[in-house]
């Protein structure tokens, strides 16, 4: 009689759903010249978008959008990658990806300063990595968060933004799913984005749209129609929809593979 295999927790979690199956856009990547601590040189992004099996990219340039006469000249280089110019700010309720400002303005270090540029011109407002180092003791004696995701999904953030970042690549599992749980009990649709301040990453975790998107104006009438999620590959390559657990579970599926070879961002730069 053979010995049957004890069962693992991966065997218990539910196998994720399928991502849509219009665009899929990594909306979080920082590029040298534009982010101090990125070295990612823009001229590769074709390239890595092409490994990755993604549409394009939202560029999340940390305080800076970049200038008009170099959008586009690169998007004259490479007409046929859809890329976002958006801008990524810290506020005093976090970092946010702000989609739809053509520059930075005075002020929107401030959360509701932020919400209410970006209403002025119909733009969109995701809290990146809400609990990036949630869960740690920090060297300057702040204690990791002692909220439940009932009681964090009542944090003023969650009332100033549109959506949340739960996919971030250079966050925790733990801290990626604990955002998860937060966005589906505020009831704010989610989005995936590596962080890649490199080369390594781009695509890692990306956001799947409902639709296909070829411009910034389609990629912002889509982020408002709130049809789209966070989403990542499984091991085979499969596009499956980001939640609690779907990164283990997504390790043993073995079917449908659909390419990518997207790797996990350097973590080293975790602020």
């Amino acid at each position: 009689m053979s010995e049957s295999r004890a069962a693992s927790p991966a065997d218990a979690l539910p196998v994720p759903p399928d991502a849509y199956g219009g665009a899929i856009v990594d909306m979080h990547v920082h590029t040298r010249g534009h982010s101090s601590d990125s070295t990612l040189d823009p001229a590769e992004l074709p390239r890595l978008v092409r490994e990755a099996q993604i549409t394009g990219v939202n560029l999340s340039e940390h305080h800076r959008v970049w200038d008009r006469h170099l959008q586009l000249e690169y998007l004259s280089e490479q007409p046929e990658l859809l890329v976002n110019f958006g801008i990524e700010v810290s506020t005093d309720l976090g970092h946010m990806l702000a989609v739809g400002l053509t520059r930075y303005e005075g002020g929107i270090h401030r959360a509701e300063r932020l919400r209410a540029a970006l209403d002025r011109v119909g733009g969109f407002l995701i809290v990146a990595h809400p609990f990036r180092h949630a869960f740690e003791t920090r060297s300057g004696g702040e204690l990791p968060l002692a909220l439940s995701a009932e009681q964090a999904a009542e944090l003023p953030v969650f009332r100033v933004v549109d959506a949340v970042e739960i996919a971030n690549g250079c966050n925790t599992p733990r801290e990626n799913y604990f955002a998860a749980e937060v966005a589906r009990i505020a009831g704010l649709p989610t989005t995936g984005g590596s962080d890649a301040h490199s080369a390594r990453g781009v695509g890692y975790f990306a956001t799947g749209f409902e639709n296909p998107i070829t411009s910034s104006q389609e990629l912002l009438e889509a982020l408002h129609a709130r049809r789209f999620h966070a989403v990542h590959r499984a091991a085979s390559g499969r596009l499956v929809r980001f939640g609690p657990g779907s990164l283990e579970a997504a390790e043993r599926l073995g079917a449908s593979p659909v390419g990518g070879s997207a790797r996990p961002p350097v973590r080293g730069g975790r602020a």
